[in-house]
């Protein structure tokens, strides 16, 4: 199954001026072939190098797969190196003064691995004829790269699908060279990633080991590749001024994320500016077994940065930097965050619960919402970003406070002191009385005893300083003309509206025609007319006693009568509300279907069909009145005059054709005495078959009365019953 390891080297970067080109390290990595040749596998070589470094490499290099145990050669190849040099990438300094280049020259080979010749439990390994020299460091004694790669033959026969990707080894992104500062730790993130699907490599069976290694030169003796000689003050354990790469141990269960991925973070402080050679190996392991090892050499460069910037946030009052205030913020108010002075090359980027607030980019910040802040301050010259801790912005609601009178009515009565009284939302509060927004001295308990008119309030202060203050309570001498009712404007006579009586101080009564408990006036149960309504006050312990009247004028308005609904013949003409209008009055008919004119008192009708017609009529103070009238038409009514219900199957009943048309009709049938022998409406649906009570009827004339509507036209009519 195929396993992709990528290996991402996340550093701050500048640009700059070019360095001197060298090789500066490289990898071998083994991969399966996608076609069905068994046991064959792509092994890769890539060097790092600059342009110089390329040309410098050779057309073919050979290449040996080693016995482990015994340093035996097993079997040798030449590799072509690749013409395509697209691939490339660089890395820049912090201060953006230096940059490096390099390109990713590969040598690629196919090679058979056959389990019968590879299949001692110790593994094997493929070197590299020596290259170079690698870039000169500050770590190592000059000298020629050898790159390196071991399997088990575990990892070549176990699974014998000759593409399965299960074969492959995991995988390095390329990456040659990257800058450092001097005394500053920086972090990587190690990523990867791998999907096994085999039984055998499952997620909880298969590991990967992260460690330092020296990197690789030259034969020594018999065997094909050392570790190269280290100059004074560094060896494996220390490749670095300061130390080794730190790698955390990855967990067993590595791929127990749904993608595959697992992130391992690293990070290293150099102590001391310069050019340094590393090596890394990736162990690949399944079950504690070992199954590959790939080698990765690199080099990166030290530097003496800029420190990182203060990151520091102070709080003070807006606009008073010198002046501290407390995170604990009152409802509506701001503090000033402030993280320095505002210095040449240096920016500021601050956060509200992690999330950055564009546009805030000086060393100053007001804020009213409550959150979380930090900023993170960056310095041109300095690789990394200092960050700030979090400062915690909270926002409490202001208390609030009601004022009110002993009297209600805010009323004053000379030698009647009053007592005002504060009602605070919170407990622990401080109080102070104001007299039209005056503060009055020692007036700072909850309640306050008073004996002159003014406009008092109360304001109020809780434990976190914040304030809030109750509307103006306004105490006046009382008056006859104190006690007032709010007037009411005219009303039509039919409005059924209950209005809201009003008057001030509250507390009383009212009275008189239209009057409903406890306090609204119904123009219609009062009636056309001018009336007295009367408001009523007396306020016991006080000089409040008194009444105010106020008179309610009700108009009649228009009356409308458009009589009984009507029957028309078919294509006929009826001239509506004959009655006639009245001069000042506007009139309104709806529909305007088959109207000769919609805005007359008494248009003329033609309907086609029965129609209902409403009337509105409003006088000149907006006074209406509604009627509605109903015309039927009486589309090709056939009354038969005679029937004879003899049982011959003609004209046994007296059947009447059009009368559908009218459905709330009714048919009456008399015999010549008056007596009704005979009756159908909506309901009965009956059809007159000659008969009164089961009884057969004589021959001879009857008298009928056919009604189209309850209130409509009625036909009459005789009929001659034959024998």
């Amino acid at each position: 199954m195929r396993n992709l390891v990528g290996f991402f080297l996340v550093l701050l970067a500048s640009f700059g001026s070019a360095y001197a080109q060298r090789i500066y390290g490289g990898q071998i990595d083994r991969r399966t072939i996608n076609n069905n040749i068994p046991y064959a596998y792509g092994v890769g070589c890539t060097f790092f190098t600059d342009k110089a470094g390329y040309d410098a490499l050779p057309a073919q290099l050979r290449f040996g797969v080693y016995r482990k145990k015994d340093n035996q050669l097993m079997q040798e190849y030449t590799a072509d190196k690749s013409n395509d040099v697209s691939a490339s990438s660089s890395s820049t300094s912090c201060d953006k003064s230096k940059k490096v280049e390099y390109l990713f020259v590969r040598y690629n080979y196919n090679l058979v691995l056959k389990p019968q010749d590879f299949n001692d439990p110790e593994g094997y390994y493929i070197v590299n004829n020596p290259v170079g020299p690698r870039n000169p460091t500050d770590n190592i004694v000059s000298s020629q790269i050898v790159l390196y790669h071991w399997f088990s033959p575990a990892y070549l026969w176990e699974y014998f699908e000759p593409a399965e990707a299960g074969k492959t080894t995991p995988q390095w992104v390329p990456q040659s060279y990257n800058f450092f500062c001097a005394n500053q730790e920086t972090n990587f993130s190690l990523q990867v990633v791998s999907e096994p699907l085999k039984s055998g490599l499952t997620r909880s069976s298969f590991n990967l080991v992260l460690s330092n290694t020296a990197p690789f030169t030259g034969a020594n003796g018999s065997i094909p590749y050392q570790k190269v000689e280290w100059k004074a003050g560094f060896s494996e354990n220390q490749m670095l001024p300061g130390g080794n790469f730190y790698i955390p141990s990855i967990a067993p269960n590595l791929f127990s994320r749904d993608n595959g991925q697992v992130d391992i973070p690293i990070s290293a402080k150099p102590t001391k500016a310069g050019v340094y050679s590393i090596g890394f190996l990736l162990q690949h392991s399944r079950s504690g077994v070992k199954l590959s090892e790939t080698y990765r050499e690199y080099q990166i460069e030290v530097e003496e940065c800029a420190p990182i910037p203060p990151a520091v946030i102070r709080v003070s009052e807006v606009g008073r930097p010198n002046v501290t205030a407390p995170t604990t913020l009152c409802e509506g108010k701001s503090v000033q965050l402030n993280a320095g002075t505002n210095l040449p090359n240096t920016s500021f980027e601050w956060y509200k619960d992690d999330q950055l607030l564009l546009g805030s980019k000086d060393s100053v910040l007001v804020v009213k919402d409550q959150g979380n802040y930090k900023v993170k301050v960056t310095r041109k010259s300095a690789c990394s970003a200092g960050e700030s801790s979090v400062t915690a912005i909270k926002i409490v609601p202001n208390p609030s406070v009601v004022a009110t009178s002993s009297n209600p009515s805010g009323l004053f009565c000379p030698g009647t002191p009053l007592t005002l009284t504060a009602t605070s939302s919170e407990k622990n509060v401080t109080y102070q009385w104001l007299l039209d927004s005056l503060p009055i001295s020692n007036a700072t308990n909850s309640s306050l005893i008073i004996n002159q008119i003014g406009n008092y309030s109360v304001k109020i202060t809780d434990a976190n300083n914040c304030t809030g203050q109750s509307k103006p309570v306004e105490i006046k001498a009382f008056t006859a003309t104190s006690i007032g009712i709010q007037p009411i404007p005219v009303r039509c006579g039919n409005d059924t509206t209950a209005l809201i009586l009003i008057a001030t101080p509250a507390g009383g009564t009212f009275s008189g025609k239209g009057v409903v408990a406890p306090n609204k006036f119904v123009p219609q149960q009062a009636g056309a007319g001018k009336h007295e309504i009367t408001y009523s006050l007396k306020q016991a312990g006080t000089c409040v006693d008194g009444s105010a009247t106020h008179t309610v004028e009700v108009l009649a308005g228009p009356t409308l009568e458009l009589g009984t609904d009507q029957d028309l013949a078919e294509n006929g003409s009826i001239q509506l509300n004959k009655n006639g209008g009245i001069s000042g009055y506007t009139y309104q008919w709806s529909p305007p279907t088959d109207l000769d004119n919609t805005q007359t008192a008494s248009p003329t009708a033609s309907p086609d069909k029965t129609t209902t017609y409403t009337l509105k009529v409003t006088d000149a103070n907006g006074c209406f009145a509604i009627d509605k009238i109903t015309i039927g038409i009486m589309k090709g009514i056939h009354i038969p005059d005679a029937f004879s219900p003899n049982g011959d199957g003609v004209n046994d009943t007296w059947l009447i054709r059009g009368l559908e048309e009218f459905p709330e009709a009714t048919v009456s049938v008399y015999n010549r005495w008056g007596e009704a022998i005979f009756y159908s409406d909506s309901a009965k649906k009956a059809i007159f078959d000659g008969f009164y009570n089961e009884a057969p009827l004589p021959a001879g004339n009857y008298a009928f009365i056919i009604q189209t509507t309850p209130r409509g036209h009625a036909i009459r009519g005789k009929l001659v019953l034959i024998r």
